[in-house]
Parts: C-alpha cells; structure tokens; sequence
C-alpha cells in the first residue's frame, strides 16, 4: 500500500468540531499544520495551538493555493450540516468543494493527496440487515446526503487531483453541539427512540481523527472508505447504553413519526426567522428514523489499517466526562 508521511497538511474545517479534534492529532503527531479561517477573531478550538493560519473561506482561490501549496496532504472538512434548502447545501459542499479541489490543482507544487470527508448520507441507509458497501447504488435521503455525493462526483471527474473521499456515519464526542441535546435530555432521565429497530454504526471522533490520518498516509487515490466502529447498536439499547455512561437509569420513549414532523417543520421555521438554520429538519427526520445506517469496514481495515477502537459505552463515558468538565450539564 502507498504511504506518505504527513509532514505538512492543511486543513479547511478546522475551527470545528471534528477538524479540531483532526488538527489535535496532526499536531501531537509532529505534523505541520496550515488552516483556512473565515476570521482569526473566532478561532474557536484552535485557540492559542501552533498553527499556521489563512484568513479566507472555499472561494477565496488565492489562500487556498497558499495554504496546498507543497504539503503531503490536504484535509477538506469544511461543510454544512444545516441550511435553509438545497441551493444552500449545494454551494457549500459542492461549489465550495470544487473550488477548494480547483485550486489545490493550480498550488505551486500541488498537495500530495486531497482528503474528502463526505458522509454515510451520501449512500442513504440499508434497508436490510446486509451492511452497505462501496460499491452500493447511492441512494440518499436528504439534501444534504446528495450534496456530498454531488461532491464526490466531481472529485471524480477531476484530473490530476489525487483525491480519497471518506464517509464516517454520525460522528460523536467531546466538543460537539449536535449530539449533546440527547446527553442532556438523558442526563434527567429520558432519551427519545426514533426507530427502535434502527441498526447503527457510530463513531467517536477521536477515533474519526485517526482514521482521517490513517487515510491521508494509506488511502488510495480514487477509492472510498468508511470509517466506523463495528458495533452495532440497535436504536432501542440507546437509552440502556447512554445511562451506563451517565450512572443512572434511563427510559426510552418512542415519538411518533407525525409528531417529529411536525417538530421538524417548527425548528426549520424557526431557523428561516432567526436566519440559523438548525440541525433538527425534516431531513434529519429522515436519517434518524431510517431502517439503518451500517457499513462495511473490510476496505478501511486492509487498505488503512485502521480499526476504531472507542465503543459506545466508552465513547458516551468520554463525552459525557467532557460535557460535565465543561460546565455543559
């Protein structure tokens, strides 16, 4: 298998969420470490870390080519998650994307590898118990789903960009916002079950992170990998698990699919009047009441060597460790 040493890399996304977590490991591993920042008065998690940062956003070509030019690796994880419709999702991760790949090509020299982090919504969920492989029919549910598959596409049809495309299922862990309105919740008692059948892949993000590295030294240009823990966890063992990592007892309950809707509709009304789009929409309702979301990591296993070792009783402990550290519940 091909290996590069990342010696240097630049990373879009960084002030994120996972892109911190990312820019942590890179950092402890010795690499150098170049980021893309829309303003340097909101650095967020990288606040005070040694990195080499560029003011700029996915359009601005010449900070772009600045910060690809001559590293081992280039980390795109700038996205959206949530906006206000499919025009949004798309010039995001998809114009942004290109734009991004575009100019990593026009980088004097080029980077040795463009690491693309897409999404299990990308392929849409099982509807069986078979885990999805890559080479499955894309079949996403949401708009977001066909964003970064439309992402993926172009990538594609890009030459002479060495380009390795990752999708992680839903991703959790200390820092996160999205997942931390169920921790709360769980933390009184209660937990919601969208789909007490549902199966599951997750995946902490400490381990996301050295998966992403694993990809960036071994992955092979042109293919696509899942990221996952192997653990299946079946939708109506959530509250069972999150109350092993709490400490206490924690019920389930089911609601119904109507009034998730309903709830959805509100939320996105809300974030049209409030102009900030929130994660909870009707097509988050889709993702969270699918039939499935499990992936087979045979590929990601022999190519990257890579096995996540953080389950989701460990990984709940960890977060909910952090949340409390942090004054968050």
């Amino acid at each position: 298998m091909p290996f590069r040493d990342i010696r240097s890399c630049f990373v879009t996304g960084g002030t994120g969420f996972i892109g911190s977590h990312l820019v942590d490991h890179l950092l402890s591993g010795g690499s150098e470490v170049r980021c893309l920042v829309r303003d340097r008065r909101r650095l967020r998690w990288l606040q005070g870390k040694p990195v080499f940062l560029l003011e700029g956003d996915l359009r601005s070509s010449e900070v772009l080519k600045e910060g690809a030019a001559g590293v081992d690796a280039v980390f795109h994880l700038a996205g959206l998650t949530a906006a206000r419709n499919r025009e949004e999702y798309f010039s995001v991760n998809v114009d942004g994307c290109v734009s991004a790949a575009r100019s990593c090509l026009s980088a004097s020299p080029p980077p040795g590898v463009f690491l693309f982090m897409s999404s299990l919504a990308a392929i849409g969920p099982v509807r069986t118990g078979k885990p999805m492989d890559r080479g499955r029919e894309p079949r996403p549910v949401t708009d977001y789903g066909r964003s970064k598959l439309e992402a993926e596409r172009q990538l594609a049809e890009m030459e002479g960009l060495p380009v390795v495309v990752i999708r992680p299922p839903a991703v959790y862990g200390p820092r996160d916002r999205e997942v931390f309105p169920l921790f709360r919740l769980a933390a009184k008692g209660v937990v919601p079950i969208f789909n007490p059948e549902a199966r599951l892949n997750l995946i902490h993000v400490e381990d996301l992170a050295k998966g992403l590295i694993a990809a960036g030294s071994r992955g092979i240009p042109g293919e696509t990998y899942f990221l996952a823990h192997p653990e299946t966890v079946i939708g109506s063992r959530l509250p069972e698990l999150m109350g092993e990592a709490l400490g206490r007892k924690v019920r389930g309950f089911r609601i119904p699919g109507a009034m998730l809707k309903t709830a959805a509709a509100v939320s996105e009304m809300w974030g049209v009047l409030s102009g900030r789009m929130p994660v909870f929409n009707r097509g988050k309702v889709k993702e969270l009441t699918a039939p499935g979301w499990v992936c087979d990591l045979e590929k990601s296993e022999k190519d990257l060597g890579f096995n996540a070792t953080i389950g989701a009783v460990e990984g709940f402990r960890k977060t909910v460790l952090w949340y409390r550290e942090q004054g968050w519940m």
